[in-house]
């Protein structure tokens, strides 16, 4: 039995696990890829995390986090995917291909809840990439927006968008979205820009704006989109079923849905960072959001009963 149980070791999960673990509560970190960090271990040249005076690339920032973790003793395994979830009572069961594991309080930080296209970059660390509408709406008002997808919702959230934002493009990768008569006369209607017969291949960039470059399907073409913001559908992971399929409610893209004390609508159940239904695309911002919402599960384990 443990007391707090962080799903995923990005920075949101390893902040958690540090203070999750400084309380006192005895913690356990699963996570599904072979090495804990996340894909935040993949960022360069890191500048804006506080208290480094120069760069640091993604990969020493993590493994930093994982040692302090494991030194508040905090338990990290990895190469251990969550399969099913049981809530309903007051202590939790997480499985994983490998056993069961309870708790009394669970936090999902499991990043964000998208699978990608395979462009490079486009799991950005620091700001312009976006995977939910929803839960990005504040950032797209007034933006110049390229949604760039593989599936079939992705013509309906360049629609939504264009509600909020100063334009919008769609690019369909590799012409994977079949998009009939009506919808194109929809996006026609509301001034979409459509792209078809090229595939995302690169986000170039910094914010507060972005570059993508994308690369013709038959030819050697190229095209370069400059943009504000980019909105990356490629289908929802796994893991999102898992999280329904225990009760857990989401956005249409899979984000978590969550108050600002990081609570979801099963008690007991906490989620942060990069999965919930807040924005938080930069590294000490999901940090931020892994203390506060391990803060917020020692005060419900307080009053629990």
């Amino acid at each position: 039995m443990y007391d707090i149980i962080v799903v995923g070791s990005g920075p949101t999960g390893l902040s958690a696990a540090i203070h999750s673990a400084n309380f006192g509560l005895r913690t356990l970190v699963l996570e599904a890829g072979e090495k804990a960090g996340g894909i935040a271990t993949r960022a360069h040249g890191i500048s804006n995390y506080p208290g480094f005076q120069r760069k640091t690339s993604g990969l020493r920032l993590m493994e930093r986090m994982t040692l302090q973790a494991e030194r508040k003793s905090a338990e990290i395994h990895t190469s251990e995917e969550v399969i099913s979830l049981s809530l309903n009572g007051i202590d939790k069961v997480v499985e994983t291909g490998k056993g069961k594991y309870q708790c009394k309080a669970l936090i999902l930080a499991t990043g964000d809840g998208m699978k990608g296209l395979g462009m490079k970059w486009e799991t950005w660390i620091g700001g312009g990439v976006a995977y939910c509408e929803e839960c990005g709406a504040p950032y797209f008002k007034g933006k110049e927006v390229v949604v760039v997808g593989n599936v079939s919702n992705a013509v309906d959230e360049a629609l939504r968008l264009t509600k909020i934002a100063k334009s919008v493009m769609l690019v369909n990768h590799a012409n994977m979205i079949r998009i009939n008569g009506e919808k194109r006369k929809q996006l026609q209607a509301e001034h979409v820009t459509l792209i078809e017969d090229f595939v995302g291949k690169e986000i170039k960039g910094k914010p507060p704006s972005k570059k993508l470059v994308l690369h013709h399907v038959s030819n050697s073409a190229t095209k370069t989109l400059k943009t504000d913001m980019i909105l990356v559908i490629g289908g929802v992971k796994p893991f999102v079923s898992v999280l329904r399929k225990a009760g857990i409610k989401t956005h249409r893209q899979g984000c978590i849905l969550v108050d600002k004390f990081g609570r979801t609508n099963v008690k007991g159940v906490f989620a942060a960072g990069g999965c919930a239904s807040t924005v938080k695309d930069i590294i000490p911002a999901c940090v931020g959001d892994g203390a506060i919402v391990a803060t917020c599960a020692r005060l419900y384990l307080a009053y629990r009963h």
